[in-house]
């Protein structure tokens, strides 16, 4: 999560709440290396055998936060591989893309989501280090016989649907990566083909999200109503190859660009109408690639609890909001709004390194804290995201554009994200809808805190998939 000030806010569009924000599901877990001989491999792998199993541990974020983790560590073919799971964020089989165990040493790295462990296997515990950027903390693990299990959800697609389900692999020209994917394809007539684009962090095909599938039962829902839908890995997560940490959104634009040249050129789909369906920070991504004069463009947009405010914006506001909706108090809530303000100003402006700590040290973060904002601060992504302002590219849309919002979406506000589009997007092109029962993942929902999304059993809303297909149907 991305944490500025010493309160707890939303992440950004999708994801984690606490400070060790873990990122999306990942796919395929790396290998560890087994030595060359048939002695030394006879005793590397006796070795690993010590860590097979499920692992419990606590990270101690802070004096009133902690956090359980459970480590599952599995022999393949190949060696040892490992997943992560953190049952109070409902976030499981965060599969780790680095494994390199020797004797009773492992280190673990889910490289897209910045995290590393670090551990020594003695005494039947291992004791090690967690770190996520520059936050780091002692981790101690201790064997244990249950394995945490994501319960299912009404809307969980079908392992048999009523459709064609290709898994697909697309080329990056620009950038030289291949992306990975699930393309779903229904039976009969295709008059509309959709590419989904998800929200912030590094996201997994289906959206694994707070014990949710969200880009698969979106897909699902869409495909049954006679939509053909790719989804694909983010790059640099699951199958998808591509550096994930330092890329931006504009940088994400080329990807779906990628995806678009891959659909036109599908010899059931390149007669369909083919856009964009951009959830959250999926929504700007679509709206850089629309933009791209020089490149072909989609024939329709959809835009799902996206933005239209500047990343700076965004962040201010949800603070406020997430804040205010939890109760704070009214000095409080207003003194942190003041030093939020501070410090993405400070950011937007390219303060100093010198000048941006001294202004989180004020806020009243420890010095490891500090550390840690800092880096999510400075990090590319970020740097791009509080000193983009989407208008720049939604102003060159020129294609039928469908924007959706949740009244009770307190990550990115309906009324002021909802009026950037009305402001900048040509009336002639633009249709737009809120749901006032409806919060960022557009799920029905109490008060649209994110700490609501895994309790609530709809994945999506199914009246938003229906008023999409509608919109289609008559462009």
């Amino acid at each position: 999560m991305k944490r500025y000030l010493k309160t707890i806010t939303a992440t950004l569009f999708t994801s984690c709440i606490t400070l060790t924000c873990l990122g999306e599901s990942l796919a395929s877990g790396a290998q560890s290396t087994l030595k060359s001989t048939p002695a030394e491999q006879s005793s590397a792998v006796k070795d690993a055998l010590l860590f097979v199993g499920h692992w419990q541990g606590k990270l101690q974020v802070n004096d009133q936060q902690s956090i359980e983790f459970i480590f599952n560590f599995k022999q393949s073919s190949g060696g040892l591989v490992a997943s992560l799971d953190v049952p109070s964020q409902s976030q499981f089989g965060l599969d780790f893309d680095e494994v390199n165990q020797k004797g009773n040493t492992i280190s673990l790295a889910l490289t897209a989501a910045g995290i590393q462990y670090a551990g020594q296997l003695v005494n039947g515990e291992i004791k090690g280090k967690y770190q996520q950027g520059e936050f780091k903390a002692p981790v101690t693990l201790v064997k244990t016989q249950t394995a945490a299990l994501r319960k299912a959800k009404p809307q969980d697609p079908s392992t048999s649907p009523d459709y064609s389900v290709e898994q697909v692999v697309f080329k990056n020209h620009r950038d030289g990566h291949r992306l990975a994917g699930t393309l779903s394809i229904p039976r009969g007539p295709i008059t509309h083909s959709v590419i989904i684009l998800s929200g912030s962090g590094p996201t997994q095909r289906d959206g694994d999200v707070f014990g949710h599938k969200l880009y698969a039962v979106l897909a699902d829902l869409l495909t049954k109503s006679g939509i053909a839908v790719l989804r694909f890995d983010d790059r640099g997560v699951g199958e998808s190859e591509g550096v994930f940490t330092t890329a931006t959104s504009k940088d994400f634009a080329s990807d779906a660009e990628a995806a678009l040249l891959f659909m036109n050129s599908h010899k059931e789909l390149k007669q369909s109408k083919i856009g964009y369906v951009g959830h959250s920070e999926g929504s700007l991504i679509a709206a850089i690639a629309l933009a791209n004069t020089n490149y072909q463009t989609a024939d329709f947009f959809v835009s799902l609890a996206g933005p239209s405010t500047s990343g700076a914006q965004i962040l201010i506001d949800q603070s406020y909001l997430i804040q205010k909706v939890r109760g704070v108090a009214s000095l409080k809530l207003n003194k942190d709004d003041q030093q939020q303000r501070q410090i993405i100003a400070a950011v937007s402006h390219n303060a100093s390194p010198k000048e941006l700590k001294i202004l989180l040290a004020k806020s009243g973060l420890s010095p490891t804290q500090v550390d840690a904002q800092f880096a999510q601060l400075t990090s590319p992504w970020m740097q791009y995201f509080i000193k983009t302002d989407p208008k720049t590219f939604l102003a060159k849309v020129t294609v039928p554009s469908f924007v959706i919002s949740g009244g009770k979406d307190l990550q990115v506000p309906a009324p002021q994200n909802i009026d950037g589009f009305i402001q900048t997007i040509d009336k002639q092109w633009l249709t737009y809808k809120i749901y006032p029962n409806l919060n960022h993942l557009l799920q029905p929902a109490d008060k649209g805190l994110p700490a609501e999304y895994a309790s609530i059993d709809t994945t999506l809303s199914p009246q938003v998939v229906k008023d999409i297909h509608l919109w289609l149907t008559q462009l």
